[in-house]
This record gives structure tokens, sequence and C-alpha cells, in this order.
């Protein structure tokens, strides 16, 4: 059970930074989009979208982190 635990931990640990990884890109894209807008009303939207999305994507990756940890120690593991 120990090594279940150690496993599970493992890649929770992993996939939280491969999604901040790859929201920190987003946010990074979308600002970018942003900033080149030169005005665009129709730009800027999609900038502030792509960075609003990979924020809620974020949160949501780290609430989902916060349940499998509660979810693990109800089991009886470390989290």
């Amino acid at each position: 059970m120990e090594q279940i635990n150690a496993l599970f931990t493992n890649l929770l640990n992993i996939g939280v930074g491969v999604a901040v990884a790859v929201s920190a890109f987003f946010v990074a894209w979308g600002a970018f989009l942003y900033m080149s807008a030169a005005g665009s009303p129709r730009q800027m939207e999609t900038g502030k979208t792509a960075i609003m999305n990979a924020l809620a994507g974020l949160a949501l990756v780290l609430l989902a982190r916060v349940i499998a940890g509660m979810v693990q120690s109800a089991m009886g593991g470390a989290a």
C-alpha cells in the first residue's frame, strides 16, 4: 500500500507540474495576443479569453490536486 501511495503522489506531482507549465505558456500566449492587437477589439478579446481559460484550467487542476489529496489521506495515505 505504501508503494501505491508513493506512486499516486508522484503522478499527481508530475501532472500538476505539467499543468502549470502548459498554463504558463497559454497565459504568455494570451498576453502576446493582447499586446500585439494594435487596437483590434477582436484580437484583444481573443487574448483575454486565452488568459482567462488558462487560469481557469490551472485552478481546476489545483482543485483536483486538493481533492485527490483529501481522498488519498481518507484512504490512509500521506498526501
